[in-house]
């Protein structure tokens, strides 16, 4: 979980009036694990989480932890998941990468679009191997990170006041 000394400071004015997500990726394993001994051989790692919901939640979250108002006034924050890839080097314990790429855009009332990029966040984690709560972990802190860098972009800086108005 990302510290609170991480969050950037953000205009007062910022405001989000709600956050959707999209799951738009075409290939739905998130990773792959294998044998530090014998990288070749892998295992394809898949979740039964519905992303899209995983996704809006955390953002939710890591606004609130940034101090970012929720109000009727302000821009729709559009999240749009482009891929998630996580890999697990299975040894005596295991060794977790995460990363996550997600379009992010700010929407006004109107639905027209003040600003749009692509964030990207990743992780690492060490920790028993093979268990739902290692790679929760992993993935939930790539997407901290992933917040964090759309709350640092200058345009994100610039529309979140003045994009839902």
């Amino acid at each position: 979980m990302a510290k609170p000394g991480e969050f950037p400071t953000l205009p007062q004015c910022a405001s989000i009036s709600n956050v959707q997500a999209v799951d738009a990726r075409s290939e739905k394993t998130i990773g792959k694990r294998y044998v530090e001994t014998n990288p070749s051989v892998t295992a394809a790692v898949s979740t039964s989480s519905d992303v899209a919901a995983w996704v809006r939640t955390g953002a939710t979250e890591t606004l609130r932890r940034a101090g970012i108002a929720h109000s009727t006034n302000g821009p729709v924050l559009r999240l749009t998941v482009r891929q998630i890839v996580t890999t697990e080097d299975v040894a005596r314990r295991s060794g977790y990468e995460g990363r996550i790429l997600i379009r992010a855009e700010l929407r006004g009332r109107g639905g027209n679009s003040c600003w749009q990029d692509k964030i990207e966040g990743s992780s690492e984690n060490y920790g028993y191997s093979g268990t739902a709560e290692n790679y929760q972990e992993t993935l939930n802190h790539a997407l901290d990170r992933a917040m964090i860098r759309l709350f640092n972009d200058p345009g994100f800086q610039r529309n979140v006041c003045s994009c839902g108005r």
